[in-house]
């Protein structure tokens, strides 16, 4: 029976490459070949005694999941880096704030969190968040409000 189903399964990716036809891939769903993304990066900013550098980057993906990768510091100790990611249209009308997906404050969802314990380091900032895909084709533009 194994041997059936790899012989179908080979068939079947051969038929597809015949026919010029991509499978999904499997992994992840952000390596998914299928899955369309926009990009939107930010130069160096600041907020307070707070630094964002120069790359600080929003991945949108298709299925309303979002990540960001960006490098932080403060002048302060004990300082931290708060930050709404609002998505926008192409007039710049307000469609949403992307949901933080690891809540830091139940009360905004929508806020995103930095701690940044030590003036002398630069600390190195992943999350992620998700919105509603209905509108991920209306997206065209992100802004950023901070706090520090």
């Amino acid at each position: 029976m194994r041997r059936i189903r790899t012989l179908v399964g080979s068939t079947l990716a051969a038929l597809a490459l015949t026919a010029g036809l991509s499978l999904p891939a499997t992994g992840t769903a952000h390596g998914d070949n299928a899955l369309a993304s926009k990009s939107f990066t930010w130069n160096h900013m600041t907020a307070g005694d707070c630094t964002m550098f120069h790359g600080a980057r929003w991945i949108l993906y298709s299925n309303g999941t979002a990540t960001f990768d960006a490098t932080v510091t403060s002048s302060g100790n004990n300082d931290a880096w708060l930050m709404w990611a609002r998505l926008k249209d192409a007039n710049g009308a307000v469609l949403g704030s992307l949901a933080n997906a690891d809540i830091q404050d139940p009360a905004d969802r929508a806020k995103f969190v930095k701690n940044l314990p030590s003036r002398t380091q630069r600390y190195r900032w992943f999350a992620s968040g998700s919105f509603n895909a209905a509108k991920y084709h209306l997206i065209k533009r992100m802004s950023l409000g901070k706090h520090c």
